[in-house]
């Protein structure tokens, strides 16, 4: 079921452009709209939420250029997001 409301965004989306820390929401995705730092992305499958994608994805120190779409693998889901620079657009379930 996880992937038909990804098709649809079921969760709707977020625009982020601050460093706020995003918690609470389970993000599938999310489309880079300017050059951006990620500080923290954890999450993963269902109640196992404690993945750094930073380190296991290889984004950890990196600029993701404008246009990069980022996925969490499989049916897992980023439930910590947090920018350093930068601005999204992040998908929720």
């Amino acid at each position: 079921m996880a992937n038909a409301l990804r098709l649809t965004a079921n969760g709707g989306c977020e625009y982020i452009d601050n460093n706020t820390p995003r918690t609470g929401k389970k993000y599938y995705c999310f489309i880079v709209q300017a050059d951006t730092v990620v500080g923290t992305l954890t999450g993963g499958f269902a109640g196992d939420t404690t993945v750094n994608y930073l380190t296991s994805i290889g984004l950890g120190s990196k600029t993701l250029k404008q246009g990069a779409i980022i996925y969490a693998p499989g049916d897992a889901v980023f439930t910590n997001l947090t920018l350093t620079s930068g601005t999204i657009i992040a998908y929720a379930e």
